[in-house]
């Protein structure tokens, strides 16, 4: 059994004060990282372009990069694995451009809670304003907008959760190269500025989406199928981890904790044979630099009495 948390290593900075938090509310936790054994991976997010999470994602399809690829290239076909085997995959996720006192920001599509309607009305609104550009709009998905790119077209690809969490100043492509996407996404912001999907997020208090973020690259002939299933995937700590939202993201952990316990308690039940599962339990933690497998040894009884040899889990929790 596997599961991942994403979001839920706290920075170095914060890594004492939260682990007093989690020990005094969050039992369960406490108790499954002192006696699980753990296994730091590293996940530079300049080189990856990615998230922690994302860039776990991409090793679990075995991505082989060509030229100076990063990681990131490999999300859009991952997201859309029916796309033609050896055409690069290229998505437009839309999102929201804003400023604030430090800088300009973006929130993505889940952040904003973009719904199939308003992204199904601004691709065909979108789609005159991409003729006049070297861009072409060939598919609407709900893992975002399939684009065509020109011949010879490279980007520095990072997704969008990771731009999410970045000042815009830093990683918005300058270069003359990139000036076609510039105009494009400032025409959209122009188009869309009116729109009745905004008007209507106006009336509700809602951020307006007024542009979009383009990532990918990669083929899906550079993915291998991953041979296990996907693991379970807990996602509510995520965008509070991102927005740095701290007490949030402590009032989050009690939720988390009881997934985990209720995802535990199934794969511990007794099979139809009347024997308990034995299968290694594996629990993945990502942060903004790294994420941590933790592996606890099978026993029927885990969730009661965790026999083992506990460990001194502050060590990589502070790391």
């Amino acid at each position: 059994m596997q599961l991942i948390i994403s979001g839920a290593l706290p920075p170095q900075s914060l890594a004492d004060e939260t682990a007093i938090h989690l020990e005094k509310t969050a039992t369960l936790l406490r108790r499954l990282f002192e006696y699980a054994t753990p296994h730091n991976h590293p996940a530079d997010q300049d080189l990856t372009g990615c998230t922690p999470y994302e860039a776990w994602l991409v090793q679990r399809y075995q991505f082989a990069p060509v030229a100076d690829q990063a990681p990131c290239a490999a999300l859009a076909p991952i997201l859309v694995p029916d796309a033609p085997a050896a055409a690069p995959v290229w998505l437009f996720q839309l999102a929201h451009f804003g400023l604030s006192n430090s800088g300009a920001h973006m929130l993505t599509a889940s952040d904003i809670a973009v719904t199939e309607k308003e992204s199904q009305a601004l691709y065909e609104s979108a789609a005159e304003i991409f003729t006049d550009t070297p861009f072409t709009l060939i598919g609407n998905r709900p893992e975002g907008w399939l684009v065509a790119v020109p011949a010879g077209f490279s980007l520095p690809s990072r997704s969008p959760a990771l731009i999410a969490s970045a000042d815009l100043a830093h990683v918005w492509p300058q270069e003359e190269d990139y000036k076609p996407l510039r105009r494009l996404l400032s025409e959209l912001q122009i188009a869309w500025h009116h729109h009745p999907v905004n008007e209507a997020r106006r009336d509700r208090q809602m951020p307006l989406i007024n542009g979009g973020w383009l990532f990918g690259g990669a083929t899906p002939a550079q993915l291998s199928a991953p041979a296990t299933p996907m693991p379970i995937v807990i996602r509510d700590l995520e965008a509070a981890h991102r927005q740095r939202q701290w007490g949030q993201w402590l009032a989050l952990l009690p939720a988390v904790e009881q997934k985990i316990a209720g995802e535990l308690a199934t794969a511990l039940n007794p099979q139809a044979s009347g024997n308990p599962v034995t299968l290694p339990v594996n629990l993945i933690l990502t942060g903004d630099n790294r994420w941590v497998s933790l592996t606890l040894e099978p026993t029927p009884a885990l969730l009661k009495w965790l026999p083992g040899k506990r460990k001194q889990w502050k060590q990589w929790w502070s790391q």
